[in-house]
């Protein structure tokens, strides 16, 4: 299925562990068509039971990774008030994001215009 694209400049962009204990990401995007979202809240860790607390996970570094390199950034809070294609589903409401892509403005290097958070758990997300 061919996922929808977005015009959004980022307000604000975070990693984060302390609010409910697991690792995660969220950037807050304005839409050129006049809405907020934001983006991420995807647990980029897991629950070890045998050691009874969260740890890390290549799914979890890989999702840093893409994300920082689509951006073409050296960390979250250099993506303030970058342009970007927020990918996803459905429309207005009913919007699911589901990625990131560069505009063609930025596009430098092919394998790192596109994060597609789909298939990056179709590659990693086995170990979840």
């Amino acid at each position: 299925m061919e996922l929808v694209k977005h015009l959004a400049r980022v307000s604000s962009a975070s990693l984060e562990i302390k609010d409910r204990g697991m690792l995660n990401f969220w950037v807050n995007v304005d839409y050129e068509e006049g809405c907020s979202q934001g983006v991420g809240g995807i647990a980029l860790d897991s629950y070890d039971k045998s050691k009874e607390h969260r740890v890390g996970t290549a799914y979890g570094c890989e999702m840093i990774r893409q994300v920082l390199n689509v951006f073409n950034v050296n960390d979250f809070s250099e993506m303030n008030g970058k342009l970007i294609y927020v990918l996803g589903d459905g429309e207005g409401l009913g919007f699911n994001p589901c990625g990131f892509e560069r505009l063609n403005l930025d596009k430098k290097y092919k394998k790192d215009d596109v994060c597609n958070f789909k298939e990056i758990y179709k590659q990693f997300g086995e170990e979840k």
